[in-house]
């Protein structure tokens, strides 16, 4: 029990923070998913191989219980607002004016920023965790592809869709006004 008390206080952020990105932001059901998440860990502990690192197994089972509940809920194209409101420290550092910026500038990158985050949002599930995977939890696609049940060139074949996607949905930010 102690063990297990000690991989919840070492995970549960990263749980917690990667369920909310998948269904669209914090709340009740994240909570409730990653509490699931955690119970399947303690009930399935003697399943674990250690042939694969504990983190990759731990996002395997929250990547399934995550497609499972956005499955049986049909997850909704709908960005709720929560999905603005949870911010890295990078991302609340981008955020402050910036000297030599002009408030127009500043404003600007405040629009990207929620830009960003909504694109992301509403990429499709494999996508936007393939994306949260490697730009949140910093795992190589080796590692992704496990968490995925692919390939590494799968993985990196998923990453490259998914930013051709953001490309798309983000382009009206990168082109010249007339």
């Amino acid at each position: 029990e102690e063990a297990m008390r000690e991989l919840i206080v070492r995970h549960q952020d990263r749980v917690y923070g990667t369920v909310a990105r998948m269904i669209g932001g914090a709340g009740p059901d994240a909570e409730d998913l990653a509490q699931q998440i955690f119970i399947r860990i303690w009930k399935a502990a003697g399943k674990y191989r250690a042939e694969a690192k504990f983190t990759t197994w731990l996002m395997t089972v929250t990547r399934n219980l995550v497609f499972t509940f956005c499955e049986t809920r049909g997850r909704k194209l709908e960005v709720p607002d929560t999905v603005l409101d949870s911010e890295t420290e990078e991302v609340q550092e981008a955020r402050q004016p910036v000297e030599g910026r002009t408030p127009r500038e500043d404003l600007a990158g405040k629009e990207l920023i929620d830009a960003v985050k909504l694109a992301c949002a509403s990429l499709p599930a494999k996508q936007r965790l393939v994306v949260h995977l490697r730009e949140h939890e910093e795992m190589d696609f080796l590692e992704i592809g496990k968490v995925l049940g692919i390939s590494e060139l799968g993985a990196k074949s998923l990453m490259f869709r998914a930013r051709e996607n953001l490309k798309i949905k983000l382009s009206e930010f990168f082109t010249e006004p007339r």
